[in-house]
């Protein structure tokens, strides 16, 4: 962000699965990253290059395998990891693995040179009783053991599912206006994760 405010050129890459993706979940609107980018063309202009990198039904495993081919391989600035939503599918066995997948992530951005952010996402509501829903009942721990591996790594966290918990209030009504279905949020709740990144980054429009 530095470099942005300087007038240098930044280029930013945001990985993870269909929740960074954009994909019809979206119904044609912008998701969080397609609204990172015309925020920071509205602030900074054009001095930075964005690619999205999300793989719908990705994984830690799958984004430790190819985040040499999908970010660091384009010198990144910053890289922003988005990921939990279908690791938990594995079960609670696999946490301190998802664990060690996160830090290898963070690791190899840091030693090319590049700052990881991590990102948290979207809450889910059981008493939504589809499939989708049903089969992430561990999901609650993932996020919990990624705040956890963020605080004691000292690793940079923007928790969008923390500010997506105190907008809903438990209201089930509520979180399903953000969402298009059990898992995916649609255009509100992708407004509300691009607010939370903008504030955690501190960006201010200048016009």
């Amino acid at each position: 962000m530095e470099k942005l405010r300087r007038g240098e050129r930044v280029m930013i890459v945001c990985i993870g699965d269909s929740i960074t993706e954009q994909n019809f979940h979206l119904r044609g609107k912008l998701n969080y990253v397609g609204q990172l980018a015309e925020k920071l063309i509205d602030t900074y202009g054009r001095k930075f290059l964005l690619l999205n990198a999300g793989v719908s039904g990705d994984t830690s495993w799958g984004v430790k395998d190819r985040l040499e081919r999908d970010a660091l391989r384009f010198a990144p600035d910053l890289v922003t990891v988005m990921l939990g939503m279908n690791d938990c599918q594995r079960g609670p066995e696999p946490l301190p693995e998802f664990r060690r997948n996160l830090e290898t992530i963070v690791s190899r951005i840091a030693a090319a040179g590049s700052e990881a952010l991590l990102l948290t996402q979207n809450a889910l509501d059981y008493n939504v009783r589809e499939p989708a829903v049903l089969a992430r009942v561990h999901y609650p721990a993932y996020v919990e053991e990624l705040r956890r591996m963020a605080e004691e790594t000292g690793t940079p966290l923007c928790d969008i599912g923390r500010a997506w918990e105190q907008r809903v209030g438990g209201a089930t009504n509520m979180h399903l206006l953000l969402m298009n279905d059990g898992i995916h949020p649609g255009e509100a709740g992708h407004r509300l994760f691009a607010e939370t990144l903008f504030n955690y980054l501190g960006i201010e429009p200048t016009i």
